[in-house]
């Protein structure tokens, strides 16, 4: 199981297919006590010099705005440049825009939403399986434990064996 468990967590992170990722927001209702949102969450690990298209839909026109920047140990890279750092015109209520990513690493977006409701979507190339990456740690103790496992089960039927002789004899 731990064999497995390690498997996982290394080699499927490596398996990069294209995906479509799709939000809706802000992620609470606007009201006159709360006339903007920022909306933020981190996309997975992108390569170097892969293409990143987002598609940015206002309810009405106006009053969005969207930045990607590289992110690594919880918090931005010093130093990277915002892949994509746009604002929307007052007279748009749709923009695609595309960009390369600067370097590996996770990335960073927030959406802010004034008096606008949006629907976000990205699309780019990373692995659907880069979640996996934690449970690397716990399969690599879960190895010792089932050779343990494997190990106890050997005496056991040793014991049971010489039980069962002793029965006969």
């Amino acid at each position: 199981m731990g064999i497995l468990v390690v498997f996982s967590s290394t080699i499927l992170p490596i398996v990069k297919l294209p995906q479509t990722l799709t939000k809706t927001g802000p992620s609470v209702n606007l009201s006159q006590y709360t006339s903007y949102w920022i909306d933020t969450f981190v996309l997975p690990t992108i390569d170097n010099d892969t293409e990143v298209t987002v598609m940015l839909r206002g309810d009405h026109q106006g009053g969005l705005g969207i930045t990607i920047i590289s992110f690594r140990d919880g918090a931005a890279v010093i130093g990277a440049l915002p892949i994509i750092n746009y604002i929307e015109e007052p007279s748009q209520q749709t923009f695609t825009i595309s960009a390369k990513t600067n370097m590996k690493s996770d990335y960073f977006v927030s959406v802010v939403s004034i008096r606008n409701n949006y629907t976000l979507t990205i699309n780019s190339v990373w692995s659907p399986f880069d979640s996996l990456r934690p449970y690397l740690y716990l399969g690599i103790s879960a190895i010792p434990a089932g050779l343990l496992l494997i190990y106890y089960d050997r005496i056991v039927e040793k014991r049971d064996r010489m039980y069962k002789n002793a029965e006969n004899a």
